[in-house]
């Protein structure tokens, strides 16, 4: 393997060059943006530049469509009168001591954190981390069931879902058709949970963005361009 660039405009293309057997020169983006291009062992690394060259908008596109999915949120410091968010609203944190058990609670607005350990900010961030998991299950659950309903004519099996942190994606669909998912998209609107559970069981039928796959999830979510604009503006 080599790691090559290639100038597009002003913009370093960076690929990983992977000598194979096959005949023919292919290439994939993967969802962390890397580009891997793989070319008979022929094939001169002048040639494999000009492909990459060729297909440099596409990529660029494909780098762009794949960022949109990079969960952005702030450092927090898990102390009172810091904002965090639950569903599209966002929701003034309260940290309360108490001797009694420990729990956190919403009501008026706010998330409520009574704890023995006030001060010990990483115990408050776990705290409400626990807090937030169960809610992102169950939201996740009901929005696989919606969606199947959606695409009963395919007549999907229900696929595994599991809720783990990924720093780069809000959700994704494994070969095998596992379906994952953050559990920080609990914090994004509802319908922009929708569109990411169902633009990943589109993946059940069709794999990859092809315009097939595009046309499936305009029918099943004519407005998902909308809540995938405030996905990223979350």
């Amino acid at each position: 393997m080599e790691e090559r660039s290639v100038q597009y405009g002003r913009t370093t293309l960076w690929y990983t060059l992977v000598p194979t057997r096959r005949e023919t020169l292919g290439f994939m983006v993967r969802p962390n943006g890397q580009v891997e291009m793989r070319a008979p062992y022929h094939a001169t690394p002048e040639e494999v530049d000009a492909m990459v060259l060729k297909r440099a908008a596409w990529i660029v596109r494909q780098q762009d469509y794949f960022r949109s999915f990079l969960p952005i949120t702030p450092a927090r410091e898990y102390v009172s009168g810091e904002t965090h968010r639950y569903l599209g609203k966002q929701y003034r944190l309260k940290v309360h001591a108490t001797q009694a058990y420990e729990e956190v609670k919403m009501s008026g607005g706010r998330i409520h954190i009574h704890t023995h350990h006030p001060k010990d900010t990483d115990h408050i961030a776990l705290m409400l981390a626990c807090w937030y998991r169960p809610k992102a299950i169950a939201r996740f659950e009901k929005a696989v069931d919606e969606a199947l309903r959606l695409l009963k004519k395919y007549k999907l099996s229900r696929p595994p879902v599991i809720v783990r942190r990924m720093s780069m994606r809000w959700g994704s669909c494994t070969p095998k058709g596992r379906i994952m998912l953050n559990p920080e998209l609990i914090k994004a609107p509802g319908r922009c949970i929708d569109y990411v559970v169902i633009h990943e069981l589109c993946h059940l039928v069709h794999p990859n963005h092809s315009a097939n796959y595009f046309a499936l999830l305009d029918r099943v979510m004519p407005d998902w361009k909308r809540w995938k604009e405030k996905l990223e503006l979350s």
